[in-house]
């Protein structure tokens, strides 16, 4: 690793004032499918989003290694059963943010009767 990048991973969770780890405990229940659990995070996330937006910040929803790497999630609290489904950064910023790249949307988007 260069030590660019080890000082990149240094300030990973003081890029934005704000950093909210949503983690998925989803698991086998009686009336709740596990599925719907998995969804219902990805939902906060959004829906953090839109709140954030909605009061005038700029956040984002990263993942990224820290998300799936076991030494790194053991730091955090997050336990084994556990998954992160994802870090909302939420702050204020001065200049546009830029898009990536995006998939032709006839590329992954089917419509019924084709």
């Amino acid at each position: 690793m260069t030590d660019a990048a080890r000082e990149a991973e240094l300030v990973r969770f003081t890029r934005a004032p704000l950093v909210v780890a949503v983690i998925s405990t989803a698991a086998p229940h009686a009336k709740i499918p596990e599925w719907e659990q998995v969804l219902s995070a990805g939902a906060v996330c959004m829906n953090m989003l839109f709140a954030a937006n909605a009061a005038g910040y700029v956040a984002n929803w990263r993942t990224e290694w820290i998300s799936y790497d076991a030494a790194a999630l053991a730091a955090l609290g997050v336990k084994p059963e556990e998954k992160v489904a994802g870090f909302i950064h939420i702050g204020s910023s001065d200049f546009p943010t830029p898009d990536r790249p995006r998939p032709e949307l006839a590329s992954v988007v089917t419509y019924a009767g084709e």
